[in-house]
């Protein structure tokens, strides 16, 4: 009775609906169907946005970047604060401020008789900002009056006599400049080393040699004779992160040391970068200076990135090498480049700087 029930209801059902049909047709002109209109949603791609003030590039239009050349930094460089006080002036990290309430006490020279400068060797301002010069004072002390101040760069220094170590502010050498004569710290110094001297020295390459055997076989003491104790070794782990120097017994402990620094921030994320050198900058160190391909003598070689490849300000003083490993065929933002700086100082050879690039967005 239930199935004969449903099916009489099932036939007025049918009937109903064609009826409907029917006067849908007519209604719509005929036996045309509707148009049917599928909206197709709209696809953005996105463009990297490069940090730090680097411009915007789309992927398609990357082009290599430029190398460094002559150590001459351009307009590349980042520009200076908007909003700054009077221009300091570098001692050591002593700007020439007026003293604050609590004097200083007055520093105490200790002759020395070790600091040996090569013959006919002369210098020039290294490790200065471009918005800071370096002080001439009347005496070797960073409280001393100043007779000079020499701009980033600046040539034709000669070194006098001997120089004397300062309780608490380094060491310090007497100069003839052609601004004036004194005294200056000689952390920013170095000898002034023409392309052709230096690039043409076979001990710097036997010193390009012993840094890679010291990286590869994580020796401490090994590094350490490449490194001038006192004036250490700065380290970057990208150009334009900040610097962290090495020196002493920091140079012979640097493989094992598990003291961890604050290297700067990761490219495009800006998340910290805080480990030990062996954690953070070793591998970076192995992948790309101990297998570069090509070495290159005062030219750095890039791949193609969308930030900038220069020098950090003040580094252009002292010579380097490139140490460049290309990018695999299928991976052209895989590349990785190590600018190692030597300098010359009482006549020897001494690795001064590593400086990291790569890709940045």
């Amino acid at each position: 009775m239930f199935m004969n029930t449903d099916k009489f209801t099932g036939r007025k059902v049918w009937a109903v609906v064609l009826l409907a049909l029917v006067l849908i047709l007519a209604a719509c002109g005929g036996d045309e169907a509707p148009d049917l209109v599928i909206p197709t949603p709209a696809v953005t791609v996105p463009i990297p946005t490069a940090d730090a003030g680097q411009p915007t590039v789309a992927p398609s239009t990357i082009a290599p970047t430029p190398t460094l050349a002559g150590l001459q930094p351009t307009a590349t460089l980042p520009p200076p604060p908007t909003v700054a006080p009077p221009l300091p002036t570098t001692d050591g990290g002593q700007p020439t401020a007026a003293p604050t309430s609590t004097p200083i006490p007055a520093a105490t020279a200790t002759p020395v008789a070790t600091f040996a400068p090569a013959a006919d060797a002369g210098y020039r301002v290294a490790f200065v900002s471009a918005d800071d010069t370096l002080n001439v004072r009347r005496r070797p002390d960073p409280d001393a009056a100043v007779v000079a101040e020499l701009l980033p760069g600046t040539t034709g220094i000669q070194v006098i006599d001997e120089g004397q170590s300062i309780r608490g502010g380094g060491f310090w050498l007497p100069v003839e400049t052609a601004a004036g004569d004194g005294w200056v710290n000689s952390r920013f110094l170095t000898e002034d080393v023409s392309h052709e001297t230096f690039c043409g020295d076979p001990a710097v390459t036997d010193l390009l040699n012993q840094l890679q055997k010291a990286l590869a076989e994580e020796n401490g003491r090994l590094m350490r004779d490449l490194v001038h104790p006192d004036r250490g070794l700065r380290v970057r782990v990208n150009w334009w992160n900040p610097e962290v120097t090495f020196a002493g017994e920091d140079i012979q402990t640097i493989f094992r040391a598990q003291k961890k620094y604050d290297w700067g921030t990761e490219d495009g994320s800006g998340k910290s970068i805080r480990g030990t050198f062996a954690d953070v900058v070793l591998p970076q160190l192995e992948s790309d200076l101990l297998a570069a391909g090509d070495w290159r003598c005062d030219e750095g070689v890039f791949g193609p990135t969308a930030g900038l490849t220069i020098l950090p300000q003040g580094y252009e003083a002292v010579r380097f090498y490139s140490a460049h490993r290309p990018a695999p065929a299928d991976q052209e933002f895989d590349w990785g480049t190590w600018l190692v700086g030597i300098e010359r100082w009482e006549g020897r050879y001494y690795v001064s700087y590593l400086v990291h690039y790569r890709w940045e967005i």
